[in-house]
């Protein structure tokens, strides 16, 4: 017998992957089919667990370092009971069955196990034709007293032991990747190479550490995203915020159906920080975490080719991209020990570099250096009201991870809106920033200018003392800078905008003795400008009733106003009055 080719990287975790994404679309169908897509059951109802098994030490052929494994699929739930395993050979577990029945032509390498209540199993065995589509089974029934109940699906293949090592690392990071989107099904990926196997199990989670993103539950556990020596005191999970659904435009399937999947996106900055507090020089790297229909990750060993560089005004954030980071360079991959639960693999990283000085802003000490990863979940769902069958659901998988790419280059405005709105919540955005700082640098002189005309026009001296005393003034020439000052004052508590450098460096003091050449002071019964006598009652505003404070009153106006409505002019009522060099359309434009 001539000696053995060896399979291609990665094919017995495409057989597997392959495998569990079929029991994950299985199980999803028989949800939809009864209504029940949003319940969950009991762990010991949907579990899913993946066993590779070392068959013999022996070398199979003299030269060479292969030998044969047993790897196993078992799931369990109500919705295993019509599985069959026709409907799991795919291309990828056709080749390596293949490959194995070349150099063992005498025994079965691939076959399933249905077990019933009380042990009683109907085992089929395939017979492989002339590719996945000709396959015949052959079934044997029999009685089993092993407890369990459930489906299987089991192939033999013929492999060196490093490749099953690499193999099974990979297939252990899938699972964890659908665990953090399926926190309701029961994983277990089980490795028997030596007398004590290595089992890895992510169980159920219903506590509050999950987050909805689009119909999905997302795991929020820090354990699963930050290395234990990297996690603080007191920290236990991230802070995700989600973003806006966006429906995308129809696809087609090899079937000629077109389908319509809605983008769903949430962000997080870990360690967890609340955006106050958060300097975005300080995130120095993003992750990328894809998934598709029924929350199955989209990408893990391969490239992701979604443009992240165009879908994200990275600028925005005072923030660029600096190149991808290579799978096997991503913290903590290459040291993971076998099976261990480990960080959750994302699809892609990549390096952030500060590209703006705003980006330095002073931070608490507590915050400053400290170094935090971004990570993005795109989760590309059915809308509610689409169903699909079980080989429609595979095939639209297969479509999104071969064609994403070109949908992100192509809806390319609606994957940025839906990303800057996960974003927007979790980093600072210094374009909207310095929106707010040219509406303030436009709108508050004009305030101040407005309040300092009324004031000159007024005949109601009580008012204009009150005004005065209330900006800490003596006369009208100081007015428009005190003015300014407390409005900025206001603007830089609530929208963290920055003063101009004039108004920084002013310092209003009352003086001690009015100048003589004061326009207009408290002691002085009259206005700036000769007006003629009228009564008080027609004044301004009126001197009856109680005392109220005018310029208190118009700070707290404008700490509530809402400074992105295009009328907010008008709403506070300065701009009704004679005006110097003051176009309030101009004004209610720009805000």
């Amino acid at each position: 017998m001539t000696e053995p080719r060896t399979l291609p990287p990665h094919a017995v975790f495409e057989a597997v992957m392959q495998i569990v994404e079929n029991a994950i679309f299985s199980r999803q169908d028989h949800h939809n089919r009864n209504n029940q897509h949003k319940e969950h059951h009991t762990a010991g109802t949907d579990q899913l667990s993946v066993q590779v098994f070392l068959l013999s030490d022996e070398v199979k052929h003299q030269g060479t370092d292969l030998m044969w494994f047993i790897v196993r699929a078992a799931m369990t739930g109500p919705w295993v009971n019509h599985l069959h395993l026709k409907d799991f050979v795919s291309d990828n577990l056709y080749k390596v069955v293949a490959h194995s029945q070349a150099y063992s032509p005498d025994e079965y390498c691939l076959w399933s196990d249905l077990v019933t209540e009380g042990g009683r199993t109907q085992r089929l065995i395939a017979n492989l034709g002339a590719g996945p589509g000709d396959v015949s089974v052959t079934e044997t029934m029999k009685k089993v007293p092993s407890g369990w109940q459930g489906f299987a699906v089991q192939f033999k293949v013929l492999y060196s032991k490093m490749s099953m090592l690499s193999e099974s690392r990979t297939i252990s990071a899938f699972l964890h990747r659908i665990h953090l989107l399926s926190p309701e099904v029961s994983l277990e990926f089980q490795l028997s190479f030596d007398e004590q196997p290595s089992t890895v199990t992510f169980q159920p989670n219903r506590g509050s550490f999950r987050l909805s993103v689009g119909q999905r539950k997302l795991l929020t556990g820090i354990k699963h995203y930050l290395c234990p020596a990297e996690i603080a005191d007191g920290e236990t999970k991230i802070r995700p915020r989600p973003g806006a659904r966006v429906m995308l435009s129809a696809t087609r399937l090899s079937d000629n159906t077109e389908v319509r999947v809605q983008l769903c996106v949430a962000a997080a900055v870990t360690p967890p920080v609340d955006r106050s507090l958060l300097s975005n020089h300080c995130c120095t790297s993003v992750q990328l975490y894809t998934y598709g229909p029924a929350g199955v990750p989209l990408y893990l060993h391969e490239k992701c080719p979604l443009p992240v560089s165009h879908l994200v005004r990275w600028e925005d954030y005072g923030l660029r991209l600096a190149g991808e980071v290579a799978h096997t360079e991503q913290e903590g991959l290459p040291k993971r020990v076998l099976c261990s639960k480990g960080v959750a693999w994302p699809d892609c990283t990549f390096r952030l570099e500060t590209v703006s000085s705003s980006a330095t802003q002073s931070q608490p000490p507590q915050q400053q250096g400290r170094p935090h990863v971004l990570q993005l979940f795109l989760v590309l769902e059915l809308p509610n009201m689409s169903v699909l069958t079980t080989s429609q659901q595979i095939d639209l998988l297969a479509v999104l991870r071969r064609e994403l790419g070109q949908l992100g280059a192509d809806q390319r405005g609606k994957f940025s809106r839906a990303v800057h709105s996960a974003l927007n919540k979790v980093l600072n955005n210094y374009a909207e920033q310095r929106e707010k700082q040219a509406v303030m640098e436009k709108a508050i002189p004009h305030i101040a200018d407005a309040m300092q005309t009324i004031l000159r026009y007024s005949t109601d001296d009580g008012f204009r003392n009150r005004c005065f005393d209330a900006v800490q003034v003596e006369d009208s020439r100081e007015l428009a800078a005190a003015v300014s000052a407390r409005l900025w004052d206001i603007a830089v508590d609530k929208y963290q905008v920055t003063p101009p450098t004039s108004v920084r460096d002013t310092q209003v003091v009352p003086s001690v003795e009015p100048p003589e050449t004061a326009p207009l002071q408290n002691t002085q019964p009259s206005s700036d400008v000769p007006q003629p006598e009228m009564a008080p009652s027609t004044g301004a505003w009126s001197s009856t009733g109680p005392a109220l404070d005018p310029a208190m009153e118009l700070h707290s106006q404008i700490l509530d106003e809402d400074w992105s409505n295009p009328g907010f002019s008008e709403s506070v009522g300065l701009l009704d009055g004679p005006q110097q060099n003051c176009d309030s359309t101009a004004v209610a434009d720009v805000c």
